[in-house]
């Protein structure tokens, strides 16, 4: 009977562990983009991108980007480690231009430049002219002036030129002139 008693209470403390052990598993996914991180800093890079993965299964948008870019740069070039460290970088460059920081725009429309991904890099070069961006300003209206083939003009790469010029850049305010000394577009 002792003996029953036993097992019956061994049974009960293995079965109490496994659901102790199931509740302490679930983590959000702050915690597992942490633990990503973590893991990627010790070198391990296959798990780093399990703990992403679940992330992005929890619909974090961090956890999503880091995996995009994961994803993205190791089909190409088969390195973990660079697309988790791009992906990381990526996702700090977003959160502070979502602050307005004009720099982080520019380097978020670069790094959409680099992956080819036209209609972003554009929209946050637009961001960071906005935020008086020089830069920022002459590489908007780079792309309505004939970068990307079929882009409708409407006048959007003098407003640009012409902002440019207004924070003071010699080279907007000189195309800005010759545009209109040619009548690209305007009436001269």
């Amino acid at each position: 009977m002792l003996r029953g008693v036993k097992k019956a209470v061994f049974r009960v403390l293995c079965l109490g562990a496994l659901c102790l052990g199931g509740l302490m598993a679930e983590q959000d996914s702050k915690e597992l983009i942490f633990s990503g991180i973590t893991i990627y800093t010790d070198k391990d890079f296959t798990r780093a991108k399990e703990y992403f993965e679940k992330a992005c299964r929890l619909n974090d948008a961090d956890g999503c980007a880091i995996l995009r870019e994961a994803y993205s740069k190791v089909i190409l070039k088969g390195s973990a480690r660079e697309s988790i460290e791009k992906a990381l970088e990526h996702t700090a460059t977003a959160k502070a231009c979502k602050s307005n920081d004009a720099e982080k725009c520019k380097d978020l429309a670069e790094f959409y430049f680099n992956a080819n991904d036209l209609k972003n890099a554009l929209e946050y070069y637009s961001k960071s002219c906005k935020l008086n961006n020089v830069e920022g300003c002459m590489l908007s209206a780079t792309f309505y002036n004939d970068m990307i083939k079929g882009l409708k003009k409407d006048k959007k790469d003098l407003e640009y030129y012409s902002k440019a010029c207004e924070l003071n850049y010699g080279d907007g305010c000189a195309i800005l002139g010759d545009i209109y000394h040619n009548g690209e577009g305007v009436t001269q």
